[in-house]
């Protein structure tokens, strides 16, 4: 499910980066899966941001900073796939934010599958 602002009926910025940064961090060869925290296991499948991302926004100046916690597969290097992943990101966020806008990616490996 997808929330739409109620005046513009557009999709929340975060809500966008968020779903764009999952997309993109699945693509990379050798993430397994994106990592649920409790707070995503408590709210349910049908929250609009997708589990294992977290994106925070300040205004001043614009900052965005997204965090993603997913799984290796085995036989991959770990350092690799969050380099990979992080750049990954960075990239699909850039699309979605203006210019001015300041950006950081963390990436953080929770398991090795």
């Amino acid at each position: 499910m997808t929330r739409h602002h109620p005046t513009t009926g557009r999709v929340p910025t975060a809500d966008r980066l968020a779903q764009r940064a999952a997309r993109a961090a699945r693509e990379v060869e050798g993430v397994a899966y994106l990592r649920p925290g409790l707070a995503a296991l408590l709210r349910g499948a049908d929250h609009p941001r997708p589990a294992g991302v977290r994106v925070r926004h300040r205004t001043e100046p614009e900052r965005w900073a997204i965090e993603l916690h997913l799984a290796v597969l085995a036989g991959h290097r770990a350092l690799d796939v969050a380099r990979t992943v992080r750049a990954a990101v960075a990239e699909a966020a850039r699309e979605t934010l203006p210019a001015r806008a300041r950006l950081s990616v963390k990436v953080t490996i929770t398991n090795i599958t």
